[in-house]
């Protein structure tokens, strides 16, 4: 496909916003993986791309009274490589160090990752298993709202997220012979007095088990892990896997993950 696109590189959101709104068929470019895999998929021109990765708001990993919070634009390799994180919630450098491949890890960025609606992203998990808030140039969102509303709105861009700090965490995935997406993956989180588990799969969304998370708050324990605690009709079959194969490897990898986090 040929490209014939406007080049546009502002200092600010306010002004990121301005263009996207003037423009035609815009794509905000940081990493630029987003823009990689709307031209693989070949889903239709670009008109205007829109450059959002000097823009200085968008940076920055820094801890916030109970919180960590981390700049849209940081890059996966940043976040895998932060003294920050990697003393505070280690399981986010975990997760951010087993993302794609070499070059993604250091061009992909978190917000990127975060809204991309072509792709699920490990960072799903983290979001709902550390309670995260997902602050914008429009709004505030708390996890589970950002993901029942389906994502930004149009021309919206993600300032930072801010992730409640874990007392300790475990995120594992499975993944498919040709890639790094998660087939399955889990993250086991164990907050303040309560625990959360989230899991991301073969479905673009990434789902809460609360039942899962209620159990484990009253006793930390493999053993308290029970299939009837995953929501129904949140895993489905698919040519890749199977639903039977999907559960198997939900409890597999959830048990391992609170072993780790025992």
């Amino acid at each position: 496909m040929t490209i014939s696109s406007l080049f546009h590189s502002p200092k600010t959101t306010t002004d990121a916003e301005a263009i996207y709104r003037e423009s035609k068929n815009p794509i905000y470019l940081s990493g630029g993986q987003e823009l990689v895999l709307r031209l693989q998929h070949e889903l239709q021109h670009v008109s205007d791309l829109i450059d959002i990765s000097t823009i200085d708001q968008l940076r920055g990993v820094y801890i916030e009274g109970s919180t960590l919070s981390i700049g849209a634009g940081e890059s996966h390799a940043a976040i895998a490589g932060s003294v920050v994180v990697t003393r505070k919630a280690p399981v986010l450098s975990e997760l951010a160090a087993n993302i794609g491949d070499s070059q993604t890890r250091n061009r992909g960025t978190i917000g990127g990752a975060i809204a991309s609606k072509i792709r699920s992203s490990d960072w799903n998990a983290a979001l709902l298993a550390l309670d995260a808030t997902i602050h914008t140039t429009r709004t505030s969102y708390m996890a589970e709202d950002y993901f029942s509303k389906g994502g930004l709105s149009e021309g919206e861009l993600i300032i930072k997220i801010c992730f409640e700090l874990p007392c300790k965490g475990s995120y594992l995935k499975h993944t498919r012979a040709s890639s790094s997406d998660a087939i399955v993956g889990v993250l086991v989180s164990r907050l303040h007095k309560r625990c959360r588990v989230a899991v991301v799969g073969t479905n673009r969304t990434a789902f809460l088990c609360p039942a899962l998370g209620s159990a484990l708050s009253s006793r930390f324990h493999p053993d308290v892990y029970d299939h009837s605690h995953i929501p129904c009709n949140m895993l489905t079959e698919n040519p890749e896997a199977s639903l039977d194969y999907q559960l198997n490897l939900l409890e597999i990898l959830c048990k391992r993950a609170i072993n780790i986090c025992a």
